[in-house]
């Protein structure tokens, strides 16, 4: 019974992880200033395929994103990453569903009557406020130990099968799907939409929000056994 409980918070916490960081991505969307590199190319795509949500895109690309692991891995196939599509669909609905929130009860900051100075300070306040809800999210999903979105999961299996560091990885890996945004976004809207400044500064803020995070995560716990 102690185990199940345990594992019904682990599994708990691993979802408000999860809705947390939707939460951010729909924050990320509302300031319009770019989205965070792994969601960059779901979001151009819904842009154009508006038949499809947001949700229904993450789920289909970070489903192509399992199979890339299966492909690179070959013999070595381990099945329980199968196992992700779970927490893609559950992310995937989380953001339609703040999306939803953010579309009813998020101000828009164009309909703000301010200077075009004053609506892109709002908009970068917005964009904090995805970066730091998104770390936390990150910080929240990771802490249980179950399973890895397929974002992490690939640049996981890049790095063990290249023998390259993670965090060279995650920077290769953020750049070409960026990219991917980037050339999709011009080829259709013949303008820069999804990938902005914003999608540079997400590549590099949620990080250090999530180092501060877990510093102060750590500093708790130390503290709590003192």
């Amino acid at each position: 019974m102690k185990n199940l409980n345990c594992m019904f918070r682990k599994i708990l916490v691993y979802c408000l992880g999860l809705f947390v960081m939707a939460m951010g991505v729909s924050f990320s969307g509302s300031a319009d200033l770019g989205m965070s590199p792994v969601n960059s190319i779901p979001y151009v795509l819904s842009e154009i395929f508006t038949q499809l949500s947001m949700g229904t895109w993450i789920i289909i690309i970070f489903s192509i994103y399992i199979l890339i692991q299966f492909i690179i891995l070959g013999r070595n196939i381990q099945p329980v990453r199968i196992l992700q599509l779970i927490c893609t669909t559950i992310f995937g609905y989380f953001t339609d569903f703040t999306n939803m929130l953010a579309d009813k009860f998020l101000p828009d900051p164009s309909s703000f009557t301010l200077p075009t100075v004053g609506v892109y300070g709002v908009r970068l306040v917005y964009l904090v406020i995805s970066m730091v809800l998104i770390a936390l999210g990150i910080l929240l999903y990771l802490a249980p130990s179950l399973i890895s979105l397929p974002g992490e999961g690939i640049m996981q299996v890049i790095s063990e099968k290249l023998h390259v560091k993670l965090h060279i990885v995650k920077m290769c890996f953020d750049i070409t799907v960026s990219v991917i945004a980037l050339v999709i976004s011009l080829a259709y809207f013949k303008q820069f939409h999804g990938i902005r400044e914003g999608t540079v500064i997400a590549a590099f803020g949620v990080g250090r929000f999530w180092d501060f995070m877990n510093h102060l995560k750590q500093k708790y716990i130390i503290l709590s056994m003192v």
